[in-house]
């Protein structure tokens, strides 16, 4: 059973329809995928398509691109939604200063909200951290009494010293495609976290994985994600899947 931990399977470029979808990835051996909304809109598509699938679970958030709109109504209807059964995590969260479509304190406000949000439900929560390593790790930091039940730094990017940070907080650690790129270079990162932190995504429909690169991303391609995560860990793919399922339970209850 491979795990997904990180999709966008309610994008609209997949006009809608996510039944064959859902097959193709159950056909390749894609047990579990965590369904991620980026904002209140999202996160309700993602939480019905979720409904319909007994594979499919979800989480939802506001991403920083988005904190603009989490006023006091976005933050009613979007702990409606974390209530849910199938809602396993709240994000995706946390900052972006490479696009900067919301300002910083939105930004902070957004975060830290949703922080205490995770806190309150019990849920673990999805991290979106984009040319804002120092301040995402220092935001954190100061705010080690809302992670109680884990996070996840989802695409992880930095490196293999921050990562002992951000574990050192409690931080699980997913890879997506792009570990399968030629000059990825994420080897060495991913050796120096512990195993029992590290998960598999796609971030679906972006970063296809190799050899499908320029193609839509789905949710089956994270065989491939898995594959290349055992050659680096030096383990069989089995084992490899039977990790990453154990830390999707771990930190996910699935």
């Amino acid at each position: 059973m491979f795990v997904d931990v990180h999709a966008h399977l309610c994008d609209s470029k997949y006009g809608g329809g996510i039944d064959s979808l859902v097959r193709a990835y159950e056909e390749a051996g894609v047990g579990i995928v965590i369904n991620s909304g980026y904002d209140v809109p999202s996160s309700e598509r993602v939480m019905e398509q979720s409904q319909k699938f007994d594979s499919m679970y979800f989480s939802a958030g506001v991403h920083p691109d988005e904190a603009k709109t989490l006023d006091s109504r976005a933050i009613e209807r979007l702990t409606a939604i974390l209530k849910d059964k199938k809602c396993v995590a709240l994000g995706e969260i946390g900052f972006d200063f490479y696009w900067n479509k919301s300002t910083e304190e939105e930004q902070i406000f957004a975060f830290e909200k949703q922080m205490e949000l995770a806190d309150h439900l019990g849920l673990p929560f999805v991290v979106h951290s984009r040319d804002a390593s120092a301040k995402t790790y220092a935001f954190l930091k100061d705010r080690k009494s809302l992670i109680n039940k884990g996070f996840l730094m989802h695409c992880y990017s930095e490196s293999a010293e921050m990562a002992r940070l951000y574990e050192g907080l409690g931080g699980y650690f997913s890879f997506g495609g792009v570990i399968t790129f030629k000059n990825a270079k994420k080897d060495d990162v991913i050796k120096a976290i512990s195993p029992e932190r590290l998960l598999t995504e796609t971030d679906c429909p972006y970063l296809t994985p190799h050899p499908f690169r320029g193609q839509i991303n789905d949710s089956s391609k994270v065989v491939y994600v898995t594959k290349k995560m055992a050659e680096v860990l030096n383990k069989d793919v089995e084992e490899a899947e039977a990790l990453i399922r154990e830390n999707t339970r771990r930190l996910f209850g699935i």
